[in-house]
């Protein structure tokens, strides 16, 4: 699997991602990390980050990483947690751990974090792989 390539396969073609500004900036063997620059509209009333922003960047670095074994993916499920609020953050991180790659399902630990590497959020997510190969 040519890595590189996946990453800008998945950054090229993901449009919701797109529009937030959110990109895949590494993929490895069951690892992917994003990264996405917060945006004065992704502030929640409080003048925070949109717990939705977290969810988007561990749902996608968890797809991501899912992805580096050469199949498409589909999200099953997913707990989150919010553990800090993104009060006056500049950038989001997510970084990946995979937990099991079965022959259809596959398990990822998500961690969010911002530029001061705060962790804002974790979650578990769950992936199904729809055996249809990703073709470069």
């Amino acid at each position: 699997m040519d890595y590189e390539k996946l990453r800008q396969y998945r950054n090229s073609h993901n449009n919701f991602a797109e529009l937030l500004g959110l990109e895949i900036t590494e993929i490895g063997p069951g690892y992917a990390r994003a990264m996405m620059p917060i945006r004065e509209e992704y502030l929640n009333v409080v003048g925070s980050v949109h717990g939705g922003c977290l969810f988007s960047i561990a749902d996608a670095a968890g797809c991501a990483a899912a992805s580096s074994h050469g199949n498409h993916i589909a999200t099953l499920s997913n707990t989150f947690n919010f553990l800090n609020p993104g009060l006056n953050t500049k950038t989001l991180y997510a970084e990946t751990r995979e937990l099991k790659h079965g022959k259809r399902v596959l398990v990822y630990s998500v961690s969010v974090t911002d530029e001061n590497d705060t962790l804002l959020g974790e979650g578990v997510f769950t992936f199904m792989s729809i055996n249809k190969p990703i073709e470069l």
